[in-house]
């Protein structure tokens, strides 16, 4: 299960995660997610797991999510700074269509860096819902 308590990311990085999310779908035509807090919370504490193990795989997506959701939907990512992951999801089928899944109205990011092999990386969330 998914402890939530309190965001490990950073407001900013937070922001430029949902924020790039929503330049993407503007650009293609569709409306922005509004920020939810629960879904923060979530994906906050799946992005501090992911780096805690440096790896990446799902999380269980009802775990941590609000009693109100119909469908939801997760990417998650890891790299050298949250454009380049944020390019990657891009560039990958099946996290492209979440990031433009016209069903969602709402989501929560988490982005958590850590040392990874020696290298700096940010772990990146995205949990997408629609209520």
């Amino acid at each position: 299960a998914v402890t939530l308590s309190s965001c490990e990311s950073s407001d900013s990085d937070r922001i430029a995660v949902i924020g790039a999310v929503n330049w993407t779908r503007a650009e293609n035509g569709l409306p922005a997610l509004s920020e939810h807090v629960t879904l923060n919370l979530k994906a906050d504490a799946w992005a501090v797991q992911l780096r805690n193990e440096c790896n990446i795989h799902h999380s269980t997506l009802s775990d941590g999510a609000p009693p109100e959701w119909r469908k939801l939907g997760e990417n998650v990512g890891r790299g050298g700074s949250i454009e380049q992951v944020h390019t990657a999801y891009l560039n990958s089928p099946g996290h492209r269509a979440n990031i433009l899944d016209p069903s969602f109205t709402s989501m929560g990011a988490g982005a958590v860096w850590g040392t990874c092999n020696g290298q700096r990386t940010v772990f990146t969330v995205q949990v997408f819902m629609r209520s």
